[in-house]
């Protein structure tokens, strides 16, 4: 099947509205252009070092430059910055086009959002409608391009309104809460003056710096105004409601795209129409323009997450898919959650082959970096088909998209890659397909995807455990020297053999062996010798049985076998004569200054009601003496 090119975008935290926007964005110009998408997302978002994060992180390796065209890189979302400089220098490498938003880096080219315009509309607000005049800037890290663009807006709004910039009124931040509670709490203790607003350079400040002004004791909006940037469903959330702007995110994707697009084929590609941005108007600044809007905002989101995390928290997932004992009743438990994902089209699980593996005892060597080259599908999940397919698909990694997947897409598509692993160890990767992005409850997927690792380790474990448990079950059972059951294990299944004769109507077979002049063979040539001597009869002995017996070795010298099945005088006398012949092969070619031999004596017939086993044990341990002492006899003469 002919592969279309691919982009894939590096990016960490799948759940907020700002990367949901941008995603969109780059989803659609995809499309346009006849791009499929792969989103390789984390669960995890932390800030490098633990094995856990390591273990997140693996899902880059598939940037490869036979999987994918080009590279975005959405560096705001990442924690853990020194992995893009590891994914960079191997893109890089590999030749592989590359472009990052909003964020400079040394290695690639940057788009920036052109936000200029958004926030000098916002401090026009401010000034225009609220008679605004001293308001203090509160941005984002110093020399980051989205930081200093959104003072460039702030500053031309003032001097476009005759108003003096002062330096000492922009504040650079860290786009979290830390330098928005340091700002508030100096505000609160006088340290600093009170101005009329805060105008700050993302949502996640601005509602810091609200919420801790009011614990405070000062009232927003009516001692202060405070305005964010992002437009998330967080600052809509928040009370008071956080007037904010709501940024061109699409389009900034979109060109994103473009710009790559260029870069790979050297021509210019038409760009998509995206939603322009725009200002939200809300509680924080007293205005109830934007009051319909913040209503329908909290009644959509309502719809679309708070159903599906209900759905999700009652679920009782986790609990379900730990108690699994297989990988196929994994699968198909893990089928009646799909309702848990709103919107979905299509689930695939992506596993190595020898994902459940365990190499050595203390499992020091396991996979961690990378996918190895050969992988199947185990899961296919399609919402419009009747059954999911659970049939094994091999493919190669390199492709990252499975044939078996991507027939079900003849039009371009946006796939969402996610990890499957279990702290540093790689279990695979889950691919899914939405209908429709801007709908995507993109954190309960991820939640939902933490499952199924935690799922696959369970099974791993218990997959072990019960191998463990055979391994010393076996070594009770059976005889260290010869492999064979030892008399334990004769014990074990010799009376479900009896039973199984007596119920089934079968005959008994019960061989007895004893080793021929063992103690001599130990006198005169050492128990080295002894123990072949006793090898060698287990050896004729068990090989021998082709009807489902058992051979043990009861004793030092002593063996039995037993059967139950619908014996013949011939398959009886053809085990007689090969465990004879085995003996007279082995005798001829060893080399040995001793031969090796057994005295033999059976029974074989039906089981009478009454009799117990032990009956027929002793008329074929009876049978064996009379053969061991002709035997005697025969040696001396």
């Amino acid at each position: 099947m002919e592969k279309r090119k691919a982009i894939a975008v590096v990016a960490a935290d799948v759940s907020t509205d700002y990367m949901n926007r941008i995603c969109v964005g780059i989803s659609e110009q995809c499309r346009h252009l006849g791009y499929d998408l792969y989103n390789l997302f984390m669960s995890f978002n932390l800030d490098g070092g633990s094995t856990i994060q390591f273990g997140e992180e693996n899902i880059f390796s598939l940037i490869k430059k036979d999987s994918v065209s080009g590279v975005i890189i959405l560096m705001q979302s990442v924690a853990n910055k020194e992995i893009i400089n590891k994914i960079g220098d191997s893109v890089i490498s590999q030749g592989i086009p590359i472009i990052s938003i909003d964020s400079k880096l040394d290695f690639c080219d940057c788009i920036i959002a052109e936000d200029e315009k958004l926030m000098e509309m916002m401090t026009d607000h401010f000034i225009e409608h609220h008679g605004c005049k001293k308001m203090i800037c509160l941005t984002g890290f110093e020399g980051l391009p989205v930081s200093e663009s959104r003072i460039v807006g702030y500053k031309n709004s003032l001097i476009k309104h005759g108003i003096e910039y002062d330096e000492n009124l922009v504040i650079y931040g860290d786009f979290w809460k830390a330098a928005a509670e340091k700002l508030a709490k100096e505000f609160i203790s006088g340290e600093r003056p009170m101005p009329d607003a805060v105008i700050c350079a993302n949502d996640s400040m601005a509602i810091s710096l609200c919420n801790t002004l009011i614990d405070g004791g000062v009232n927003v909006p009516e001692d202060i105004l405070v305005s964010g940037y992002d437009g998330s469903r967080d600052a809509m959330e928040n009370i008071p409601s956080i007037t904010t702007i709501c940024p061109e995110n699409g389009s900034l994707g979109a060109r994103a795209v473009l710009r790559l697009h260029k870069m790979i084929t050297g021509e210019d590609g038409e760009a998509v129409d995206m939603p322009r941005g725009g200002l939200v108007l809300a509680g924080s600044c007293g205005c109830s323009d934007g009051f319909n809007y913040v209503i329908k905002q909290r009644e959509g989101y309502k719809v679309i997450t708070d159903q599906y995390e209900s759905y999700y928290n009652n679920s009782g997932m986790q609990e379900a898919l730990s108690t699994v004992e297989n990988l196929d009743n994994l699968i198909n438990q893990l089928s009646n959650y799909m309702y848990l994902l709103r919107d979905m089209d299509s689930y695939t699980m992506c596993l190595n082959k020898e994902w459940d593996s365990f190499e050595n005892s203390d499992e020091s060597e396991y996979l961690r970096n990378g996918y190895p080259e050969k992988m199947e599908t185990r899961m296919i999940y399609k919402v419009t088909e009747p059954e999911f397919d659970s049939v094994p698909h091999e493919y190669c990694s390199c492709d990252v998209i499975p044939d078996s997947v991507r027939k079900y897409y003849e039009e371009p598509t946006t796939y969402y890659i996610l990890p499957l692993h279990f702290m540093d160890r790689c279990f695979g990767y889950s691919l899914f397909v939405f209908n429709d992005l801007r709908f995507m409850v993109s954190q309960l997927f991820s939640l939902w995807n933490r499952n199924i690792n935690i799922a696959l380790e369970f099974l791993r474990v218990r997959t072990k455990l019960t191998m463990i448990n055979q391994r010393i079950t076996l070594s009770s059972i059976r005889d260290t020297l010869t492999g064979i059951y030892n008399r334990q294990g004769f014990k074990r299944y010799s009376e479900s053999i009896f039973q199984k004769a007596l119920t089934e109507k079968k005959k008994l077979f019960i061989l007895m062996a004893d080793l021929d002049m063992l103690k001599h063979i130990n006198d005169n040539f050492g128990h080295v010798e002894g123990d072949n001597a006793i090898s060698v009869c287990a050896n004729g002995l068990n090989t021998c049985c082709e009807n489902n017996e058992i051979c043990a070795r009861i004793g030092g010298d002593e063996y039995s076998v037993i059967g139950a099945y619908d014996y013949t005088d011939d398959i009886i006398n053809g085990y007689i004569k090969y465990i004879n012949n085995y003996f007279d092969r082995y005798n001829s070619s060893s080399g040995k200054k001793y031969s090796v031999g057994a005295s033999l004596g059976y029974y074989c017939g039906y089981v009478e009601d009454g009799r117990d086993f032990q009956y027929y044990m002793d008329i074929a341990d009876k049978r064996m003496y009379e053969n061991k002492f002709e035997r005697k006899k025969f040696r001396k003469e």
